[in-house]
């Protein structure tokens, strides 16, 4: 499985639980000396882990980790895709500053975009797979002051898993959200990685082709409840 963000505070408290369950995490961030250190720790406490650097910003960094990847491995039975803590940027600060909204989009939806893309067709061929995607609750960010650009992104960002899921259940890859309270202090990231651990854990009930396809059809005369249909049934 493979983790982006790694040396976040809930990325690391992630790697430790999952690789403490038997898992083999792949850890991407942008810092190797803390890759490297993550890592270590993990080794320490008797998992296995490996790292790679990867902005996950920069296009050209995440392709060159799907090449080495998919050359290394084949295919990521799991992607899980953590965002950063929201960031402040009042829209009347950034009047003359276009080029912060498009650092967050590169960020937290063009990035971890152009990886799942780069992912799912080694997933489609296994027929198997999930993304993950983590990120803060977006009942408390959706119509936030001071965070027009983030809360953007991660409108973005949760549409696009929220349609992938409908999409590619048939094929047998989920795609799953996993939120954490946005501004609440109180949450430990340790209990955000046990939520994530649950969640691929969790596989949705597969349904007759029939009764896709049904809903399938549905979906160009009532779009919007035949994908809350759809996303109920994991389709």
């Amino acid at each position: 499985m493979l983790i982006t963000d790694a040396c976040s505070e809930i990325g690391r408290a992630t790697a430790s639980v999952l690789a403490a369950q038997g898992a083999q995490p792949l850890l991407v961030a942008q810092d190797s000396d803390d890759l490297a250190q993550a890592c270590a720790r993990i080794r320490s406490d008797g998992g296995v882990a490996e790292w790679h650097r990867c902005d996950i910003s920069a296009l050209g960094d995440v392709d060159q980790l799907v090449t080495w990847v998919l050359s290394e491995f084949g295919t990521v039975d799991v992607l899980i895709n953590t965002a950063g803590r929201p960031t402040r940027s009042p829209v009347t600060q950034s009047l003359r500053r276009f080029r912060d909204y498009q650092q967050t989009m590169a960020t937290n939806y063009f990035g971890p975009l152009r990886l799942t893309l780069g992912l799912l067709p080694a997933m489609l061929r296994s027929g198997s797979g999930h993304v993950i995607n983590v990120g803060p609750r977006t009942g408390n960010t959706g119509a936030a002051a001071n965070f027009a650009s983030y809360a953007s992104a991660q409108a973005a960002w949760t549409t696009f898993g929220e349609c992938a899921d409908a999409e590619l259940s048939p094929h047998g890859i989920q795609v799953t959200a996993v939120h954490y309270p946005a501004f609440d202090d109180t949450e430990k990231p340790e209990q955000t990685a046990h939520r994530i651990e649950s969640a691929i854990h969790t596989r949705a009930p597969r349904l007759e082709p029939r009764f896709t396809r049904t809903l399938y059809a549905l979906a160009g005369v009532a779009p919007r409840s035949t994908a809350r249909l759809m996303h109920a049934f994991g389709i």
